[in-house]
């Protein structure tokens, strides 16, 4: 592929103007289709900013396309941090562009197997409880029915919420799958969507799956010309790659969960809702020693007890820390000997739970159809032990070595969940040696990348450039969109600073100005929070004033995302109030959505334990944890917030930021200036509603 090319497809009169009715030539689509392709050429990493509306997914398709063509053994993934993008790329994007360029290759969707119904465990599940089965009313049914239709076997596709009870009874799970010996298996969704993907030259992945089948073919040596969990391939685009450290970072964490330990216990010796016996009733008939059975129970219950042991110690802990995640440090040591206790309990009760399976499943005579539940059980009693590992991983104080040692609790409906985890300190090595040294291109792109530094913070923390030899190309298109004249930019210099000491008065301060804001909009307003729990309290304080207006109100937490993000867009007057995921991933052009308000400045709470750690390391080493690292991420996730108003050239609005340390703070003004230079007049909170008013409706 040349540059002609390029030009070809991209410029003014080029074969997309030609060919797609509403297709507007953009500058720095043409630029970023042609340093794609230059990455391409000279094997190259690349870092690119493309901005809103730039149309970065056909830039990179396109060269992805042609390199398709043009060799047999190319093969591109491109890896996104969400399924919903995954889904669009597929099922839109790519279809798109092969009509409009005249062109095609293979593609395919590849998402992790447990996305998968699993025919085989479906049958099974539906063979224990045959009468909920025959049940029209009932979920079993009703995917039954699904299964019989669907083409894909996704869950994502089924039109019903799913309990999670029957999903996990039913996905397709990796160590409990019998291959090419299941009766299943010419049927199986996941193979046939694994079959398709070895003979795609454009496989569409996500951040997920594309960390799995690195960490495999790191820990097993295997090159990415060998087929692992992903097929072979040789270039990479990592789309979403603000997202890549912390993706990274939580795929490489090992875990301790008190809940996924009991409940593969229970896996092993109860019977459920969807199974009329357990594990140990179906196979214990079949023991070659008596009393066998029963000392495994003993076992199980033993764990139980240390389980729970182990649970009132950590519970202590969170209840003294206000529920919020613990770092623990080298110099705390000496004051963990209860957990230490109570953690090797139950490293020693899993130990031993987990010899007695081996004992049993070397010496059974289970008939051969019993053959996939002798499997399970070996897969139950692994887990419960892997599990254990880490708890003594974490209590080998003296082999510590620059990871991140913490705890973690997670409200559930009717319990808590603790956790004991393990976080690389830097996920930066991991990267370079399992990705970006092993394939012969790697793009990276997102809308968030560049913070006016030439790449400098987000290649810091991702390992980039990990050399002097390897090319490694940077590129910044700003977004075409006219900001200056379409985009007001609201930041109330007298608005109160976030602070515990005036609590009550801020928070009467946000209700207020929120709701002013909102009805002077007239609705089609996006609140984000940084703390659910202020979501909830604001939206108790002004829920009645939008109920007067007859305006409807939106709140995360009521419904799932899917449906949140569809009734938001299809209310034109409506106003959602979100806060975490939603800063980015939603798009609502049009009158839909007109009125961003930015609460808080979106800087990571100080509470959180891998990003503490991380600053703690960059203030040892003479660095600045908060200016290196907490300013950096939040400025980053500011720019996503205030990209969720403009998502096409005729759309405007007003961004408003409810935080006055963004006009008071020096920091705050190098946050400013990372965002696109719109129209931006002095104000105070009395002017807020008259200026927005003025400019939506003028």
């Amino acid at each position: 592929m040349t540059k002609l090319d390029i030009e070809e497809i991209f410029d003014k009169g080029g074969l997309l103007e030609q060919r797609f009715p509403s297709y507007e030539y953009r500058e720095g689509q043409l630029q970023m289709a042609e340093l794609v392709r230059q990455s391409y050429e000279c094997n190259a990493v690349a870092a690119i900013e493309a901005g809103t509306g730039i149309g970065k997914s056909f830039a990179y398709l396109a060269v992805a396309l042609y390199y398709a063509l043009q060799a047999p053994d190319e093969r591109t993934v491109i890896a996104t941090s969400t399924i919903n993008l995954q889904k669009q790329l597929y099922e839109k994007d790519l279809p798109m562009l092969f009509t409009y360029l005249g062109l095609s290759c293979k593609t395919a969707l590849a998402v992790g197997r447990s996305n998968y119904v699993c025919i085989q465990r479906f049958v099974q599940t539906k063979g224990e409880v045959s009468l909920l089965s025959e049940d029209p009313s009932t979920e079993l049914y009703k995917v039954a029915q699904w299964i019989k239709a669907t083409p894909s076997g996704l869950f994502a596709d089924y039109p019903e919420r799913l309990s999670g009870e029957l999903r996990s009874e039913i996905c397709c799970d990796g160590d409990l799958c019998p291959n090419h010996s299941c009766p299943y298996f010419r049927d199986c969704f996941f193979f046939k969507a694994k079959a398709k993907a070895k003979e795609a030259k454009i496989v569409v992945s996500n951040h997920h799956l594309l960390f799995t089948d690195a960490q495999s073919r790191h820990i097993s040596d295997v090159g990415y010309e060998e087929e692992m969990i992903l097929p072979p391939f040789n270039r990479l685009i990592i789309d979403e790659a603000h997202n890549i450290e912390a993706n990274a970072s939580e795929y490489f964490t090992d875990e301790y969960d008190s809940q996924e330990m009991l409940r593969q216990i229970s896996k092993i010796q109860r019977s459920g809702r969807y199974s009329a016996k357990s594990l140990l009733e179906q196979l214990g008939e079949y023991s070659t020693e008596a009393d066998l059975i029963d000392r495994i129970q003993d076992d199980i219950m033993l764990l139980q007890q240390q389980v729970g042991t182990l649970d009132q110690y950590l519970l202590a802990v969170f209840q003294k820390n206000d529920f919020q995640p613990v770092l623990i440090k080298a110099e705390h040591q000496g004051r963990l000997e209860t957990f230490v206790q109570a953690a090797t309990a139950v490293e020693q009760a899993s130990g031993r739970l987990a010899a007695k399976i081996n004992t049993f499943l070397e010496h059974n005579k289970a008939p051969e159809e019993l053959d996939g539940k002798l499997n399970e059980l070996k897969v139950r009693g692994t887990r419960i032990a892997l599990m254990s590992e880490v708890l003594k991983r974490f209590c080998n104080f003296s082999l510590w070595q620059d990871e991140v040692h913490w705890f973690n609790a997670e409200a559930n409906k009717s319990y808590r969940s603790v956790q004991v985890r393990i976080t690389p300190l830097s996920i930066a090595p991991l990267l370079v040696e399992s990705v970006f040294t092993k394939l012969d291109t790697v793009v990276c792109t997102s809308a968030t990348l560049d913070l006016n530094d030439q790449f400098a913070f987000w290649g810091g923390r991702v390992g980039l450039p990990y050399d002097e030899v390897r090319p490694f190309l940077k590129g910044t298109f700003l977004s075409p969109f006219d900001y200056r004249n379409r985009l007001m930019l609201l930041t109330p210099t007298d608005a109160p600073l976030p602070s515990k000491e005036v609590e009550e008065s801020y928070i009467q301060y946000l209700a207020s100005t929120i709701w002013s804001a909102v009805n002077s909009a007239g609705g089609g307003s996006l609140v984000l929070f940084t703390s659910y729990a202020m979501l909830k309290l604001i939206k108790q304080m002004v829920e009645d004033r939008f109920a007067e207006q007859n305006m409807e109100l939106l709140s995360q937490g009521e419904l799932d995302r899917y449906t949140l993000l569809s009734r938001f867009i299809a209310q034109k007057d409506s106003t959602l109030f979100a806060t975490s995921s939603f800063w980015e991933g939603i798009d609502a052009p049009g009158d839909t959505l007109r009125l961003v308000i930015i609460v808080k400045l979106p800087f990571t709470v100080p509470s959180d334990p891998v990003f503490k750690a991380r600053c703690e390391a960059l203030d040892k080493n003479g660095g600045s944890g908060f200016y290196q690292l907490a300013l950096q991420t939040a400025t980053m996730k500011l720019k996503q917030g205030f990209g969720r108003l403009m998502r096409s050239t005729s759309d405007s609005g007003v961004v408003l930021i409810l935080d006055s340390r963004v006009v008071s703070k020096n920091y705050g003004m190098y946050m400013l200036r990372s965002l696109p230079e719109s129209f931006h007049p002095d104000t105070e909170t009395e002017g807020i509603c008259d200026k927005i008013e003025n400019f939506l409706y003028r």
